[in-house]
């Protein structure tokens, strides 16, 4: 019996460690590749969810399902929380004696974690490890609603540049409709406009890849998805860099190391190893870039002369993330063919001027 108490009360220690450091690490450490726990109770609640929304075909369908990944994860998450810090006491409760039996000291141990005080164990140990048992129930307690609040911060945070950016698509979000809408709009300050985009993929890298179940949530409206917002701005960006007579280059430059930085960051996390590499030349066409810079030209921009060099720079831009792109969606459960992700599209370029939302 003394051999069977001491490898309880070992077992019932690693499992208050581990639901410590699980907690610690989701809560505190600001570090990627975090907890192990948490990120196989968000793969479980990915993997459930995905199942039932691929059954859909709209869109808008698959993003109702999704929209309870963030819920669900943290209620799952809390429920496991909970179930290793009971686990744990149960058995330190029992090794020292307090309570005779597993299911008494099992008891004892929900008595104190739910904070309810029904059955306190008799001696001094029992009743001190009741104590330590309650503080850590109401901190999971005060986790929950601390944390849900930031989550739905964040989100609110993002989708705010995302809606802004489709409002002013006009008929139809395309590749390059950031940058025609700024000279739509005869706004000048390019170099404001790159380090506000900076700014939400630096938010982006901060929030999605240290919590990468944000990513899978759905944007407020409907039909709507972040991904295509940051593959438009990258593409805008890269087309300002490499086509475009400029002065804000240096804003621009960081924007796009920052955007795709980002973009990097959370498909780590969300695909690992099966991240591919970047591609030359795939999903680019020459005859697509040349009207976009046409269609720039007639806007009153001020295009470089040497379309070939421009060219050149701007696959060699756009290189860097296109092939995070698809692998991002497929992961998402985004549309390829809703979010333009694959290949340039302008051939609704000239509509869009007739509509474009230009006004603030």
């Amino acid at each position: 019996m003394t051999v069977l108490h001491v490898g309880a009360s070992l077992i019932g220690i690693l499992l208050v460690f581990a639901f410590l450091r699980s907690v610690l690490q989701v809560a505190v450490v600001n570090r990627q590749r975090g907890d192990w726990l948490a990120r196989f109770v968000g793969w479980l609640v990915y993997t459930t969810l995905a199942r039932q929304a691929l059954r859909w075909q709209s869109y808008d369908d698959i993003q109702d399902v999704l929209a309870w990944v963030l819920p669900i994860y943290i209620l799952l998450l809390i429920i496991v929380w909970f179930g290793l810090v009971q686990a744990g006491f149960s058995l330190l409760i029992w090794s020292s004696q307090a309570e005779h039996s597993l299911l008494q000291a099992l008891i004892a141990s929900g008595s104190a974690l739910s904070t309810l005080g029904f059955l306190t164990p008799p001696n001094m140990i029992g009743q001190l490890l009741a104590i330590v048992e309650g503080a850590t129930g109401l901190g999971i307690v005060v986790f929950y609603f601390t944390f849900i609040p930031g989550y739905q911060t964040t989100i609110q945070l993002r989708q705010v540049k995302v809606a802004w950016l489709y409002a002013r698509a006009g008929l139809g979000l395309r590749n390059f409709t950031l940058i025609e809408w700024f000279l739509l709009s005869g706004a000048s300050d390019w170099n404001g406009m790159w380090e506000d985009w900076e700014c939400w993929f630096r938010e982006l890298a901060e929030t999605h890849a240290l919590t990468p179940m944000l990513a899978f949530v759905p944007t407020v409206h409907r039909g709507q998805t972040w991904l295509a917002a940051a593959a438009v701005a990258l593409d805008s960006v890269s087309l300002y860099l490499s086509a475009l007579e400029a002065q804000a280059m240096p804003a621009a430059t960081v924007c796009h190391r920052t955007g795709v930085n980002a973009l990097r960051l959370i498909a780590d996390e969300l695909v690992g190893s099966r991240t591919p590499k970047a591609v030359a030349g795939r999903g680019l066409a020459r005859p697509d870039f040349d009207a976009a810079c046409d269609r720039l030209i007639a806007l009153g921009a001020k295009v470089k002369e040497d379309r070939d060099t421009c060219w050149l720079r701007f696959a060699e831009l756009r290189t860097e993330y296109e092939a995070l792109l698809p692998c991002l969606a497929d992961r998402l459960l985004v549309p390829l063919h809703e979010s333009l992700l694959l290949r340039l599209t302008t051939s609704s370029l000239a509509t869009a001027s007739a509509s474009p939302g230009s006004t603030e």
